[in-house]
């Protein structure tokens, strides 16, 4: 099995566990974790350095005895007086012990103690080699030696490394001491700069915390951008700007879903009222006017149908798919004209065309031929019984104008922010039955909704009195010859 691997935290200084499978096991947040692989990698260098500088000493001296050697091979080691006289008169350094051995092979150790090297492993005219003790030597002492022949025998010098190697043990000493030191300072050092670096992210940290808690507006700190903590904090502070705006607009669709069930619901109640009240008016005996009964069952019942209508026509216009074609607008204000007639015979309807070239756009002809319709409508009705509508097609720029203009009464300064809203009429107390002129308010919606999806605007201009004009632009195609037909 295999150790879990530790847990890093952005939170200087904490600690977490996960779940309960780690119950007496405590993570090491990062701060901590970077100011450890400081301390390793430091170490490792500092080792490494320190083995180094031991080596180049370690040579540096050998080479200083090795020229001790060789100066003595060729100097004092060849006075006969050394091997005749005692070595209390004349003798080697103490560091130095000499083996002669002379062509009959008898041996002579001058300047030897309890302590000598073991020649076995010398190479006669050979190069300086370090050897060991012999067995049974007081001490391990490590030495140099090397050997020369001569006529009169062979003659091997030694000098002992007790002083080298103390030399180097004390360096070695040293450079542990000023490591340890070292590493403490960097420690030190490399905690504060790491917790600094780190600030950021507990920056970030605290946001979020913040944001978890309900706080939606809490932005992360914009750093320079040139950092990567500077590119993390512009990602996250577009990426809760995002959230903030979905979450926003979601409530605020939830909100307008209800008020539009609300207000559905508050529409159908009132005929469904009327229609059981005189339904129990005629059950009760209290009239036995069935004519006037039925009559007002009926009229109840056509402005459920309208309602109803209208809430297919919204859900269609908001929900369903356009079929796009290039619709000539000419063609189509001068067909939404036709049809206007015919439903409101004896009312004057016009067509003003200031444009050379009939516009084309990419649109669902059905559903812009029932914008127009709606927008006529809707002027003739509430605009008076001596209201006349004039179409006008004109361009602006790139895109195409329409504009729905009447003569009528006007529209107040106070309903005209409100009158694209769902279920909103001017004047509450009008009569919603079709033939009296009235509607269920959801003209308007359906129109600004259709607009809307063929990338177009829609606006409204009223003076009260003077009349109305409704101006809807259009993005123009171009080039209609190569649009798909």
């Amino acid at each position: 099995m295999t150790d879990t691997p530790p847990v890093f935290t952005g939170e200087a200084g904490g600690s977490s566990g996960i779940g309960g499978k780690r119950a007496g096991r405590r993570a090491v947040n990062l701060q901590t974790w970077l100011v450890v692989i400081i301390i390793v990698v430091s170490s490792v260098g500092l080792v490494a350095s320190a083995l180094a500088t031991t080596a180049v000493m370690r040579e540096v001296l050998l080479q200083r005895v090795d020229a001790d050697l060789t100066a003595s091979v060729g100097g004092w080691t060849q006075d006969p007086d050394i091997y005749q006289s005692a070595p209390a008169v004349v003798g080697p350094p103490s560091e130095f012990a000499v083996l002669r051995i002379d062509p009959s092979g008898n041996q002579q150790w001058i300047n030897a103690s309890d302590t000598r090297p073991n020649f076995g492993g010398v190479d006669i005219e050979g190069g300086p080699t370090t050897v060991g003790s012999l067995p049974g030597s007081v001490e391990d002492v490590e030495w140099r030696a090397m050997g020369v022949a001569t006529p009169l025998g062979v003659t091997i010098v030694a000098q002992s490394l007790e002083r080298e190697d103390a030399m180097l043990g004390g360096l070695m000493a040293v450079q542990i001491f000023i490591s340890l030191i070292v590493l403490v300072i960097m420690a030190l050092v490399g905690a504060w700069f790491i917790r600094r670096a780190l600030a950021p992210l507990r920056e970030v940290e605290s946001t979020a915390r913040a944001i978890s808690r309900g706080e939606f507006d809490r932005r992360v700190p914009d750093w320079s951008p040139e950092t990567e903590v500077g590119q993390l904090s512009r990602s996250l502070n577009i990426m809760l700007a995002r959230l903030h705006s979905s979450i926003d607009t979601s409530r605020e669709k939830e909100e307008q879903m209800r008020r539009f069930i609300g207000d559905a619901s508050h529409e159908l109640r009132t005929p469904l009222t009327s229609v059981s009240g005189y339904a129990e008016l005629y059950r009760s005996g209290a009239t036995q006017d069935a004519d006037k009964v039925l009559g007002k069952i009926e009229e109840e019942s056509g402005r459920m149908k309208l309602l109803v209508e209208d809430l297919l026509a919204l859900t269609r216009a908001e929900g369903s798919r356009l079929e796009l074609k290039p619709v000539d607008l000419l063609e189509l204000v001068m067909s939404a004209r036709s049809s206007a007639r015919a439903a409101f015979a004896g009312r004057e309807i016009t067509v003003v065309n200031d444009v050379l070239e009939s516009p084309v756009v990419n649109g669902d002809r059905d559903r812009l031929h029932q914008v127009l319709i709606n927008l006529i409508s809707n002027a003739l009705r509430h605009g008076g019984e001596e209201a006349t509508v004039q179409l006008r097609l004109s361009t602006a720029d790139r895109d195409a104008v329409i504009e729905v203009i009447d003569d009528g009464r006007g529209i107040s300064p106070e309903a005209i922010p409100h009158i694209f809203e769902r279920f909103y009429r001017e004047d509450a107390s009008r009569t919603r039955t079709r033939g009296a002129g009235g509607g269920s308010g959801l003209g308007l919606s359906i129109v600004k909704s259709l607009v809307e999806q063929h990338g177009g605007t829609i606006v409204v201009t009223s003076a009260q009195g003077e009349g109305t004009v409704f101006r809807i632009r259009l993005p123009r195609l171009l080039n209609p010859a190569t649009a798909e037909r």
